[in-house]
């Protein structure tokens, strides 16, 4: 029988596993949580994906400081770094406001101007490949939001930051008999009209552009 090669010990290290390892993150979702965090006015600026961008390049440039465990640690781990961008993008943006302040370095001027993909192994990303996670999320997104808010709320730190229900129960101030109760009706609501969502989005393209 023929050896199988093992799987790296430190998948997020290995250029030649990067990219399958970013498939299996869900990266629609992620650009749904990274446009929460951006708010209306950072999104004015800045896209999820251009966050994203700027992430991977501080994993990819940090990984030897993380010790994989699970999938779920580290889609946690470059949420914690898109957060900290996220902050710095916001704090310099306030400071603009004022009048002062010293832009944060940009990845594209660490780059010396190329693209911040040039700084990641290679077929990390693909324009394609974003643009198709941009319009699931898009979708995604909009059946988030169409929720009432005390379960599109919960269904988004659950389901999207998948923090634990404790956890999303403190963050919104609520019993976590309360959160567990919104967190189920809000998961089967999501799940209904994502659905719907979807049918509508597949007949739309079968049916091609409109004249």
């Amino acid at each position: 029988m023929p050896d199988v090669p093992a799987a790296p010990r430190q998948p997020h290290q290995d250029p030649a596993n990067w990219a399958r390892l970013l498939d299996t993150l869900d990266l629609s979702s992620v650009f749904v949580v990274l446009d929460a965090w951006l708010g209306p006015a950072l999104r004015q600026h800045v896209q999820p994906e251009d966050v994203w961008q700027e992430t991977l390049c501080c994993a990819w440039r940090d990984r030897l400081q993380h010790t994989w465990s699970t999938l779920s640690a580290y889609r946690a781990w470059l949420l914690t770094i898109a957060r900290h961008r996220i902050a710095d993008l916001a704090r310099h943006q306030g400071r603009d406001k004022r009048g002062g302040g010293i832009a944060p370095a940009r990845f594209s001027d660490l780059a010396a101007g190329e693209p911040v993909s040039h700084m990641l192994p290679a077929h990390t990303t693909t324009p394609s490949r974003i643009a198709d996670h941009r319009e699931r999320a898009a979708i995604m997104r909009r059946v988030l939001e169409s929720l009432p808010p005390e379960l599109g709320d919960i269904v988004r730190l659950r389901l999207f930051e998948e923090l634990s229900i404790r956890a999303a129960a403190e963050q919104l101030g609520v019993a976590l008999s309360t959160a567990k109760e919104r967190f189920v009706r809000g998961l089967q609501e999501y799940q209904r009209r994502l659905q719907r969502e979807l049918r509508a989005d597949s007949h739309g393209d079968a049916a091609g552009p409109s004249p």
